[in-house]
């Protein structure tokens, strides 16, 4: 339960008793609602949401007149930021939450600024200034090796880790038949492109 709500516009605090990591939160983004764990949003403890949701905060958080958390963000970017921290805790491929559009990716650079997610910011603006440099029309083409850059770094400290037990091992993403950078999982890059271009992988994805 919330306690010291005060209706559309205010704000409330949360007892410490009452909070704990694995809660279920619906916070309002500029209007669109998303429903994710609290612990999600810690993923990142140097941010500005880590520190207004952790447990124990004194924060004083603003609510809409339904009593949800309301945070005036960008809620199209935010789906990326709840991409990126989702990643991030399951300590999987956290460049993968990035959209690939240049107008998408200097929208989240700016909320990234606003909520020192200092991280998720340089890789945004890292994939940004690859499309300048490669001056590529489809750029899309930048997009996808990027991406398979970043999960082959990631499959290989996967496999230095051999001595983790598997009861300690992070649970592996959720990239279906990914392949390597020869080809490895029965596709080629060729067809991930086509799939890349039709529509990102976070198109459907709801907080």
């Amino acid at each position: 339960m919330r306690t010291g709500y005060t209706g559309y516009g205010g704000a409330h605090r949360v007892s410490q008793g009452q909070m704990h990591t694995d809660d279920l939160l619906t916070i309002n983004i500029g209007g669109k609602k998303y429903m994710v764990r609290r612990s999600n949003l810690l993923a990142d403890p140097r941010s500005k949401l880590a520190d207004w949701f952790r447990p124990g905060t004194t924060r004083v958080i603003a609510t809409d007149k339904g009593g949800n958390f309301f945070l005036d963000r960008d809620p199209k970017a935010f789906r990326h930021i709840l991409g990126y921290l989702r990643l991030k805790k399951e300590r999987c491929v956290a460049s993968l939450a990035l959209p690939s559009k240049p107008d998408e990716l200097a929208k989240l650079v700016g909320e990234c600024e606003s909520l020192n997610l200092v991280e998720l910011r340089e890789m945004a603006l890292e994939m940004l200034q690859k499309y300048v440099r490669t001056e590529e029309q489809h750029f899309v083409t930048s997009y996808v090796q990027m991406a398979l850059r970043d999960y082959d770094a990631w499959q290989f400290e996967q496999e230095q880790a051999s001595e983790v037990t598997d009861s300690e091992r992070p649970e592996k993403c959720a990239f279906p038949n990914l392949p390597t950078k020869n080809g490895a999982g029965g596709t080629t890059e060729s067809h991930h492109l086509s799939n890349f271009e039709q529509k990102s992988v976070y198109d459907e994805w709801v907080g």
